[in-house]
């Protein structure tokens, strides 16, 4: 039917939008392991697999992995799925800046730019969709004296957004080394013990935050965490498949397989082993990560 072949245009045109982005980057193991995260390169897999057993005159097997290739890509792109997965990793409500504690130093860690909104209206909802302006929402309401930006070259990008916003320099410490969040958290430790500095506002993503909390609580730093909200999907209809949900799915997704991949290889702490070390966290519901 036209309209069947639509539909399935419209799903592989969503698979193939992600993973264009990923032509420059350079494969490195992250990148591949978040390819194959995305239910659409696994859906892509299983028709791959399906057009391969149809040649071999396997009818019956490759229409059974066609059917649920487009199923679970159907599942995958629906809000109510990625809202689903969206919960299970936000442990932590977004909070208007002030209604945070104070703490040493607030940790931006590398993602996503300033809005404009800040420059005009400290307080205004744009500021806190975004870490950067986040961030500078949280120094402007005096939580912490200093902010840390953390992530490769976008630590130098920063600073420099938020000098333009009035934040002088020597309230800014940059970590520009760090490629991972196992790096982010290793490398700003040191940078913070160099100061004295114990506590901090980290913030991230509210997906993130679960592996990002644990892994600078590993890291011996006390840790408020501060997420940003991810963009919401209310206004879509539950299981009626959009990108913005597939996009938010995959995320997700590849969160999960980096808590899972943290613990494995020693980078943060198994939850009875966080029990043991709870005196590292700033607050209770991070032993849950």
């Amino acid at each position: 039917m036209p309209s069947g072949w639509l539909a399935c245009g419209t799903l592989l045109e969503m698979i193939c939008r992600p993973v264009r982005r990923e032509e420059n980057a350079v494969l490195t193991l992250s990148s591949i392991a978040g390819l194959l995260t995305h239910p659409g390169t696994q859906a892509m897999l299983l028709l791959l697999l399906a057009l391969a057993l149809a040649a071999l005159r396997r009818v019956r097997a490759a229409s059974v992995f066609t059917g649920v290739a487009l199923t679970w890509l159907w599942i995958a792109s629906s809000p109510a799925f990625a809202l689903w997965l969206q919960n299970g990793l936000a442990l932590w409500p977004p909070k208007a800046a002030d209604a945070y504690a104070t703490a040493d130093a607030i940790v931006v860690l590398g993602g996503g730019v300033l809005p404009d909104a800040v420059a005009d209206s400290p307080d205004d909802e744009a500021a806190q969709t975004t870490r950067l302006g986040f961030g500078l929402q949280l120094y402007r309401a005096a939580r912490a004296p200093v902010m840390l930006l953390s992530g490769g070259d976008q630590a130098r990008h920063m600073a420099r957004d938020l000098e333009n916003q009035g934040v002088p320099a020597r309230s800014l410490l940059l970590e520009d080394t760090s490629a991972n969040t196992h790096e982010n958290a290793a490398n700003s430790a040191g940078i913070l013990r160099q100061h004295g500095m114990e506590t901090v506002l980290l913030v991230t993503t509210d997906i993130h935050m679960p592996r990002a909390a644990a892994s600078f609580a590993h890291a011996g730093i006390r840790v408020i965490p501060a997420p940003t909200p991810d963009p919401g999907l209310a206004s879509h209809a539950k299981w009626w498949p959009n990108r913005a949900a597939l996009t938010l799915s995959a995320r997700c997704l590849r969160e999960h397989v980096g808590i899972w991949s943290y613990r494995w290889r020693g980078w943060t702490w198994t939850p009875e082993e966080t029990a043991v070390h709870a005196d590292r966290m700033a607050t209770p519901s991070l032993r849950r990560a």
